[in-house]
């Protein structure tokens, strides 16, 4: 028989497993604080965080879970930061000294030119469009 527990339920999600290492972090917080009424008040907040992870892990409705879940993930997306970003940053930081960068009028893609060639007419890759600049 293959009917288990989780079957038909949401289970563990990005949300919920956040949810759950965030109240690990606040009951540790919870077990060094020395005034009792502040410690009670965080265990509470620890255990409401460990309740709401749990509740969305058992609930059968699966479709705002993932709505939630999505919410959730495309919050904190904006605070990850993208590697091949980073290493563009750094290759135009690099490339200063020896090469100017602009954007194409029409398609608005970067492009790469040679520092120092007097007035220039470039022609984008990506869309054939050709302006002049002075590099």
């Amino acid at each position: 028989m293959n009917n288990g527990f989780f079957s038909g339920r949401n289970g563990s999600d990005a949300l919920s497993v956040f949810l759950t290492a965030l109240a690990l972090v606040t009951a540790t917080a919870a077990s060094v604080i020395t005034d009792e009424v502040i410690r009670t008040t965080v265990t509470l907040v620890a255990l409401v965080f460990i309740a709401f992870a749990v509740w969305r892990m058992l609930s059968r409705n699966i479709a705002k879970r993932r709505v939630e879940n999505e919410k959730f993930l495309s919050f904190f997306r904006a605070f990850r930061k993208d590697p091949q970003k980073a290493a563009e940053k750094k290759q135009k930081k690099e490339d200063r000294k020896t090469h100017v960068y602009y954007k194409c009028p029409e398609c608005k893609k970067e492009l790469r030119v040679p520092r120092g060639k007097g007035k220039i007419r470039i022609t984008c890759p990506h869309c054939g469009h050709q302006f002049i600049k002075k590099t």
